[in-house]
């Protein structure tokens, strides 16, 4: 979603990756036999398929934390998704973001005989925005679960690739700990929760089109009190702040037709929190099945749903374009939001144009993931907003991993 969020379209690339991380020898008949029917992440209505086939997003499930912050491997793609924006004690501001990708390879829980043997490959993107130099540092890795080089806990909030890692609070059951370090910039924050996670959709069944399983089990936490170190160009800032937590998981989401989405998380400064995604289809407009989120002070969330793409009615509306130099993308950089049944309209504008996610290791694609800011009003009162806008499907094709 963050939408279908968040950067999953950057999973169809491990499939490309599969055929070379996996390779015959490592995927044998072995492999794909016999199921395991206390795998985790089952839920009622999420009847357990054939050997080798995954799970659909369907029907109802039971939430149980801190297990569903874990790996859920009878679904075919899940991620987990960190945003946030921090500050020096001196006021220098820095947005970030971390994703980990899970492509599974077989559904059914199969019997390992080998520690070699490859269940899921996982993907992580990394990126830091200097937001007074107008800078944009990046970085990605890739890899297998043999041997335990990348993996997800089962029953935790615990995932790595590498020694990129997200390790849970031992005093709290909705925390992480953050650790990436790239060539040009190193992270080391503490999330802490403030309040249990919001339950986007159907009681966290998130539809995305009008087939059986087109959807996913999707969660946020919008407001994780977040302290530590940022590392850039070798000086080290303590730095504290406010990070938005996606974690999403299905099998097969998005309907024939839809080039991708534009998806928006913004923490307004009355305390509520808002989390937007539209559909897109081919000739720009958005799909029926665009919906968001708005999280009030106290948690209680209001179901939206974009009927249009905005002018009068509830929806984003793009502004201005910006081109990539770099992969001649085009992308809608400032948004107006209106949402008429809650008395709330902001004008969404980036901190800086080139927050561009180029091609690199396990991502064919570009994609444009930034730190945004908003003002606006609700009931005729003056509001503003931080958060992060996500563009998918400007600059290239997604590919097939989410149909």
């Amino acid at each position: 979603m963050s939408v279908p969020r968040r950067l999953l379209a950057s999973l169809s690339a491990l499939l490309a990756l599969a055929a070379v991380l996996a390779g015959p020898p490592l995927l044998g008949p072995q492999v794909l036999q016999g199921a395991d029917p206390a795998a985790p992440g089952v839920g009622a209505g999420s009847a357990q398929g054939p050997a080798g086939e995954f799970r659909k997003a369907e029907g109802t499930r039971q939430w149980t934390f801190p297990r569903d912050h874990g790996q859920h491997p009878a679904y075919r793609l899940e991620w987990w998704y960190y945003t946030g924006i921090v500050a020096t004690p001196q006021g220098r501001r820095f947005g970030y973001q971390v994703t980990f990708f899970r492509q599974g390879l077989a559904g059914a829980q199969p019997h390992r005989s080998s520690a070699w043997a490859v269940r899921s490959l996982y993907l992580a993107h990394a990126a830091v925005s200097d937001i007074a130099a107008r800078r944009y540092h990046r970085a990605s890795r890739a890899g297998r679960d043999s041997l335990g080089m990348s993996g997800a806990a089962a029953q935790r909030h615990e995932v790595w690739l590498s020694t990129w890692r997200a390790s849970p609070l031992p005093d709290d059951p909705h925390g992480v700990k953050i650790h990436v370090a790239a060539e040009d910039f190193t992270l080391a924050l503490t999330l802490r929760a403030q309040k249990e996670p919001v339950l986007h959709g159907n009681q966290g069944l998130d539809r995305k089109g009008p087939e059986r399983g087109q959807a996913s089990w999707y969660y946020s936490q919008p407001r994780m009190v977040t302290e530590g170190t940022l590392t850039l160009g070798g000086k080290r800032h303590e730095v504290r702040g406010t990070t938005w937590m996606d974690h999403e998981f299905g099998t097969s989401q998005l309907a024939e037709g839809l080039v991708g989405w534009d998806w928006l998380a913004l923490r307004l400064d009355d305390g509520s929190d808002l989390m937007l995604y539209r559909l897109r289809r081919r000739d720009g407009t958005a799909d029926t099945h665009s919906s968001g989120s708005l999280v009030a002070p106290d948690g209680t969330r209001t179901e939206l749903a974009l009927t249009g793409n905005g002018n009068g009615r509830a929806g984003m509306t793009p502004g201005r374009v910006w081109h990539s130099p770099h992969t001649q993308g085009a992308y809608p950089l400032e948004w107006q939001v209106r949402l008429p049944g809650e008395g709330l309209e902001l004008r969404v504008v980036p901190e800086f144009d080139d927050q561009e996610q180029r091609p690199t290791v396990g991502t064919t694609f570009a994609y444009w993931e930034g730190a945004v800011r908003a003002r606006g009003t609700r009931m005729g009162r003056p509001v503003r907003a931080e958060g992060y806008l996500e563009l998918t499907g400007y600059a290239g094709e997604l590919g097939g991993a989410l149909r």
